[in-house]
């Protein structure tokens, strides 16, 4: 009598093994993703959030929709951040050549230029220079310097000094070795605040726009801030302060 031999896929298995490898057939190869679709990988068509709307800063709130990160002014090497008002660009950028050292400390080789339409004039205030903000009326222009903050005309013709860091009147131990970043105009204008370090704390000041006559001193441990539309309070998290 010979052995009785077991089929090695039961017939209903077999059935199903059967319809999925036509189905698989049918089917064809697996595609590709869409050209444009985010791929893990970094190939061909991903938007990246290294990519150069991010790591250059053109994500700021003035940037205008559609505008994108301007060519890198002659003699720079790459640009750091991109402020935007009607269709001009004002633009901090890396030149060539390590940290600068001024007062003792170490000063980012960089400088502002404006560019309208073809034309790029570069913002005379030497090494140092970023930060720009334009107005919400595009008159005016701010740019931290290691000197402090310092307001433009439009066509870059008068320059105000407006918060001079070589010269304060307070504790020294309070503003010794002060830097300046992130200014911001009031919707109207008439004031500017930005974010102040000593390299042991932040806190945020607040000067008139026109004179630099100082309208407010937060209290320590504080770098983040926003106007409110009636150009006359800041927004601290879920605290709002009056300036007088």
């Amino acid at each position: 009598m010979r052995p009785r031999v077991r089929p090695l896929v039961r017939p209903d298995v077999a059935g199903i093994l059967l319809a999925l490898a036509s189905a698989s057939v049918l089917a064809g190869p697996a595609q590709p993703p869409p050209h444009g679709a985010d791929r893990p990988d970094g190939g061909p068509g991903t938007h990246r959030a290294d990519s150069a709307d991010r790591a250059f800063g053109t994500h700021r709130a003035d940037r205008p929709d559609g505008a994108g990160t301007p060519t890198v002014p002659p003699g720079a090497l790459r640009v750091v951040e991109v402020a935007w008002h009607a269709g001009r660009a004002a633009i901090c950028a890396e030149e060539p050549g390590g940290a600068i050292v001024q007062a003792g400390r170490p000063v980012p080789r960089t400088r502002v230029w404006v560019r309208d339409g073809t034309i790029t004039r570069q913002v005379a205030l030497g090494p140092g220079a970023c930060d720009p903000a334009w107005s919400p009326d595009g008159d005016r222009l701010a740019v931290v310097t290691p000197g402090g903050l310092w307001v433009l005309s439009a066509d870059l013709r008068r320059t105000i000094h407006l918060v001079d860091l070589r010269h304060v009147d307070g504790p020294r131990n309070r503003f010794e070795h002060r830097a300046l970043s992130g200014p911001r105009w009031a919707p109207d204008a008439s004031a500017l605040a930005f974010v102040v370090s000593n390299g042991r704390t932040t806190w945020v000041e607040a000067v008139d726009g026109r004179t630099g006559a100082s309208r407010y001193v937060s209290d320590p441990e504080t770098d983040e801030f926003a106007w409110e539309a009636d150009s006359r309070s800041l927004r601290f998290g879920s605290r709002v302060v009056r300036l007088p």
